[in-house]
């Protein structure tokens, strides 16, 4: 799948502008587009869901304020246990693939 490195629309293999905000496409020999600008990576968002997963840090980096908010909320009522947990699941299932968007859809990055 195709993105403007520019808005993060998708886009189809053939284009050669963004037909969102009209950015020309610079595509790699296989037909692919360079990493997105903004997009988070995967690498990234499941290391802060290990250790700082308690208190939702990776939540807010992908952009999911409400769950950040809610884990954070676990963290300090109930110190922490629950929302370990919730992180442990959330670093899983990101680095399984199950977390695979960041909260505007783009995707995560594979690189660091």
């Amino acid at each position: 799948m195709n993105y403007c490195q520019n808005c993060g629309t998708k886009l189809d293999a053939n284009e050669f502008f963004c037909h969102n905000c009209g950015t020309k496409i610079h595509s790699h020999t296989d037909g692919t587009n360079a990493t997105v600008k903004g997009q988070k990576s995967r690498f990234i968002a499941g290391i802060l869901a290990i250790l700082l997963g308690s208190m939702g840090i990776h939540s807010f980096y992908l952009g999911y304020n409400s769950k950040g908010i809610k884990q954070l909320l676990l963290w300090v009522f109930f110190l922490g246990f629950v929302s370990f947990i919730w992180g442990i699941i959330d670093a899983v299932s990101i680095f399984t693939g199950k977390i695979n968007c960041d909260a505007s859809g783009m995707p995560l990055a594979d690189n660091i």
